[in-house]
């Protein structure tokens, strides 16, 4: 969002913008070291990672610091109105405090707590969470030329993404290292010499002279349907806490069972296999939950059907999708496939099973 940048002195004034940039990029970027060290302490990582691991680890976990700061700003903006649940919770707060490895997944969900009549209503909403983060010096703007600037770390309207009527697609423009479009080209920048002046800022404050924006994508569901949700205090891997609405865990991997694992998928079976494998790494939680209330949730589920799909991860396909995919990394150096399966089995049947 390009605004218009006034002041009595061209030069003076392109000046303070730039000590404010610093300033605000420091504020609001993690160090390249807090996101080794971060990465090293994962669960997974205790014999150590390959150069290719490590590297893929620490890009990776540069875009979850965003996402849980982003995690934090909604809670306190938005209080109970939103709950939040998904990949990025059972994760990097549950997984890892259970001490097993995370996949890695980038995207956030949560949940608006009354239904609503249509999208504007809450699309209304994130106007004032974004006037409320300028307001708290929580955005960043990043100056296009001599007299405009752009703005990054708000809430945009993800209409590429927004598929579906009862989902809201969310995202945020924020500065990475190394994942994204570099930061000219993304702004269209054509004027050399300011793009020359930001690069030394970028290398001071970051380490990299040519940083890249990419989106942050969250969705609000607008159908809360009576999901149970809990308070609770969160800990992420990076040490932060705050205290949040959820969706019960418990609820959440039933659902894992129910709608994923236990789901028929007759002729569709190897075009699910993904879902199936990531629903299979988040059930590892099943181990710390109350298995009265999974069943509940669950509802009856066909054993043989969960079997049947879980060995179908062992299949040509299923294997392809869990050596090659980076978002598993870390589950790999711990787990083999046939472990896995093996374990996620035992533990739906002890869940679900009288």
């Amino acid at each position: 969002m390009a605004q218009d940048f006034h002041g009595d002195s061209r030069v003076d004034d392109f000046k303070q913008m730039l000590d404010k940039m610093y300033n605000r990029l420091k504020a609001l970027m993690p160090r390249s070291s807090q996101l080794v060290a971060v990465s090293r302490k994962l669960p997974g990582t205790e014999e150590g990672l390959e150069r290719w691991e490590a590297r893929q680890l620490s890009r990776g976990i540069e875009r979850v610091w965003h996402i849980m700061r982003l995690l934090r700003l909604l809670t306190e903006y938005f209080g109970d109105k939103l709950f939040f649940g998904g990949g990025s919770i059972l994760n990097y707060v549950y997984m890892v405090k259970f001490n097993e490895p995370p996949r890695l997944t980038f995207d956030l969900d949560s949940t608006w707590y009354r239904k609503v009549s249509s999208k504007r209503v809450i699309l209304k909403e994130m106007v004032g969470f974004n006037r409320w983060l300028a307001e708290n010096d929580l955005t960043l703007q990043i100056p296009l030329s001599w007299d405009r600037t752009a703005e990054l770390f708000i809430v945009e309207y993800d209409r590429d993404k927004d598929f579906f009527p009862e989902l809201l697609s969310l995202r945020m423009p924020v500065i990475t290292r190394y994942d994204g479009e570099t930061f000219h080209e993304f702004l269209g920048m054509q004027d050399y010499d300011i793009i020359m002046r930001l690069r030394k800022v970028f290398k001071e404050v970051l380490g990299v002279k040519n940083p890249r924006i990419d989106y942050v994508r969250f969705e609000i569901s607008l159908e809360p349907k009576g999901m149970p949700r809990e308070k609770v205090m969160l800990e992420d891997i990076f040490g932060s806490r705050t205290q949040a609405w959820i969706t019960r865990l418990e609820y959440q991997l039933a659902s894992k069972i129910a709608y994923k694992v236990a789901k028929d998928y007759g002729s569709d079976l190897g075009y699910n296999l993904h879902d199936i494998l990531k629903a299979a790494l988040d059930l590892r939680l099943l181990k710390g939950m109350n298995a009265k209330a999974v069943k509940r949730y669950a509802g009856p589920i066909n054993i043989e059907t969960v079997k049947r799909n879980l060995e179908a991860l062992k299949s040509p396909i299923g294997r392809k999708l869990w050596d090659n995919n980076y978002h598993y990394i870390l589950a790999r150096r711990r787990y083999t496939l046939e472990d896995l399966t093996k374990q996620v089995k035992k533990l739906i049947m002890s869940s679900t099973l009288d």
